[in-house]
């Protein structure tokens, strides 16, 4: 190392050692602008540089907008700096000037990039030295990722949401550590609902965790979204949408197979808007003074089956196993009729239902709703001669209304009443529910201009919001992610259950919830939230503002194809077995026969259950093996540890005296090297 620039350094840190270290501004992505959301967390970067002096670099090209920007917003000097190269990040010209600045900012780009060509560099060097002497550092989209402790480096490809959900294993996730990481104990995901990345993130902190035994913080920061790092390690979220936080605690379990897809249960998560703090890595949350307490609704539902279809495309609902077969598993088909309702405006989306059923010889009525046939004597007498019936093409902004105090609804309403199965596909599948969101499709901009709206739904399940089609059309994927958490809020909704193209869900009015197809569902628990809030920021000319939502204290679920939901008790309980091919009689749903895990380790439901005080689990496995088995209440902490310790083949009894515990859900959990299993249990008093 040249003379000059050992010295250079030297004098940092010299410097280091009387200031704290510095601050930090991640970024999620977006278009900086003057009067814009930008405004606030840009300011604050410069506010939080000593002597406000702004170095802005990248690895390809200059900004010909942010030296200006940073200057309007108080800045005395800012200017760029392309770093190429190792050979140009290694000389000492360029580690001079870094170390000339108090305020560097990493434009985005390509996260390998930065990776490749200045790390273990003087670049990388002089970076730490800025901000080990007080400095700030910012980063926005790549420049973000970068800047956290595990940085998802991108080296072979662009990891896909959905691949990363579908196969885990082999979506192209790779980690970079000992780069920058200024943000401790994160992993860091931008342009967070814009690419409804929720899905890989979770997917990320899973691979993560199996790949070092470490947990991680997920870090998911939205397009237009900034969180600000003081030096004491308190976070500030900044900006237009929201900074969402997933994490592992020892009640979560997750499982990764080759070539299977993702699953996971009991993922904290923690969803922020402006105004909100959160010391980093402990994760203690401060709301603002305009966020509110959260009193969600319970769930309920019709009693007969109920099946949601989350893609848009007639392909996905006729293919073999699909949601129609699936529909006629519930009922006496071929000799029982099916009812198409939707709207009269000719939508080739029940035309090609109509032609896949009568194909399968099953005899199928046309019901066409609308203002001119909801109280037509013919329609409601065909209506009342189904046994099943399809949703489809519907008006979403009138189909409650044209079956409330209507003929049609009156026969329709009977029909439920004697347990005729539902199938409702595409965005008819948000209606199942009381509340739902409308305009997804509107406008590509749709959430973060307001251009959503709350619609009326059926009610034939109560307190849970849907949204299918989530990967579908890139161009509304933010409105689908980001009007689902604003729906939860607005119309205080105990879950959220996001559904994939290919996937279907099934209701059996038993508050169960199977999963059927390539990509798993994402459930979000609501019923624990303790502050909710909306974001306040309008893009300016717009009056609506940005919708989303914060929800502090909810639970995620990944539950992929055939495994079931427990939406009393907020757990996932495993695969149940298989359907037959045969017709059921209505409203029936297969017994949970199976227990927790596989044929070799076993974690048997509880008994009795409910219990009161004490209840007795019976643990099987297949080898001599040391295994744990754990109590933790609904919050994720351990109540009682049963048993830590080898156990040799068989079945083994261990009882929980819960004398001194309060009523209510319980986890109780297994756990051996290979993976964990679960069973929800409840203690009444």
């Amino acid at each position: 190392m040249p003379f000059v620039l050992r010295v250079v350094l030297a004098l940092a840190l010299c410097v280091h050692l009387s200031f704290s270290q510095g601050s930090v501004l991640l970024v999620g992505g977006g278009g900086e602008d003057d009067g814009d959301w930008s405004d606030a967390p840009y300011r604050w970067l410069v506010e939080h540089a000593p002597n406000r002096s702004i170095l802005i670099l990248h690895y390809s090209t200059t900004s010909s907008f942010l030296p200006g920007y940073f200057r309007r917003l108080g800045a005395l000097t800012a200017t760029n700096l392309v770093i190429p190269s190792p050979a140009v990040a290694n000389d000492s010209a360029t580690a001079r000037t870094i170390l000339a600045a108090d305020g560097i900012f990493l434009r985005g780009g390509d996260q390998w990039q930065y990776i490749l060509n200045w790390k273990g560099t003087l670049a990388e060097r002089a970076i730490r030295e800025v901000f080990q002497r007080g400095g700030v550092v910012g980063g926005s989209s790549a420049g973000m990722a970068v800047l956290s402790q595990v940085i998802v480096d991108a080296r072979a490809t662009s990891v896909d949401p959905r691949s990363a959900l579908r196969n885990p294993l082999s979506s192209g996730i790779t980690f970079t550590e000992g780069f920058l990481g200024f943000a401790p104990g994160i992993i860091g995901d931008t342009h967070f609902y814009e690419r409804g990345r929720m899905g890989r993130l979770l997917a990320m902190i899973a691979v993560y965790k199996s790949q070092t035994g470490q947990a991680i913080t997920g870090a998911g920061v939205d397009y237009n979204t900034a969180l600000a790092i003081d030096p004491g390690g308190t976070g500030e979220v900044m900006g237009a949408g929201t900074v969402t936080l997933l994490r592992l605690n020892e009640a979560s379990s997750y499982t990764l197979e080759p070539s299977k897809p993702l699953a996971m249960s009991r993922v904290l998560m923690d969803q922020l808007t402006a105004g909100y703090k959160i010391t980093i890595p402990g994760g203690a949350i401060t709301p603002p003074a305009t966020a509110t307490t959260f009193a969600p609704n319970k769930v309920s539902m019709a009693l007969p089956p109920i099946v949601l279809d989350g893609g848009g495309q007639a392909s996905s609902w006729t293919k073999a196993g699909g949601s129609l077969d699936k529909l006629l598993t519930f009922g006496e088909f071929p000799s029982d009729t099916i009812g198409i309702f939707s709207s009269p405006d000719g939508p080739p989306g029940a035309t090609a239902i109509a032609s896949y059923l009568e194909g399968k010889g099953i005899p199928v009525v046309q019901l066409p709703l609308g203002e001119g046939t909801k109280n037509d004597p013919l329609t409601a007498a065909s209506c009342a001669g189904c046994r099943g019936f399809v949703f489809v093409s519907n008006r979403e902004d009138s189909l409650a209304g044209f079956l409330s105090s209507s003929l049609v609804g009156d026969a329709f309403a009977e029909k439920l009443r004697g347990g005729s199965p539902v199938l409702m596909v595409s965005n008819d599948a948000r209606l199942a529910s009381d509340r739902a969101v409308g305009r997804t499709e509107f406008d590509g901009y749709g959430a973060y201009y307001g251009y959503l709206t709350l619609l009326n739904g059926l009610g034939l399940v109560k307190g849970i919001e849907f949204m299918p089609r989530i990967y579908e059309n890139s161009d509304s994927i933010d409105n689908r992610f980001s009007g689902l958490f604003w729906g939860m809020g607005k119309s205080a909704m105990s879950y959220g259950v996001l559904i994939d193209d290919g996937t279907h869900i099934v209701l059996a009015g038993d508050s169960r919830l199977r999963v059927s197809g390539p990509t798993p569902a994402l459930i979000v628990d609501a019923r624990n939230v303790t502050s909710l809030d909306f974001p306040s920021f309008r893009d300016p000319g717009k009056a609506n503002p940005r919708q989303n939502a914060a929800l502090v204290g909810a639970v995620v679920h990944v539950v992929r194809d055939s495994q079931v939901f427990d939406l009393s008790n907020g757990a996932p309980l495993g695969v149940l077995d298989p359907w037959s091919s045969g017709p059921r009689p209505s409203g029936s749903w297969p017994s949970d026969k199976r227990p927790a895990g596989s044929s070799g380790f076993l974690l048997k439901q509880n008994y009795p259950n409910p219990f009161n005080p004490a209840t007795n689990f019976d643990v099987t496995v297949d080898r001599r093996s040391h295994v744990v088995l754990e109590i933790y209440d609904m919050l994720g902490r351990r109540t009682a540890e049963l048993f830590r310790g080898m156990m040799d083949p068989g079945t083994r009894t261990f009882r929980w005296d819960a004398t001194h515990d309060a009523s209510g859900c319980y986890v109780a959990k297994l756990s051996r090297a290979e993976g964990a299993v679960a069973r929800t249990i409840i203690l009444i008093k």
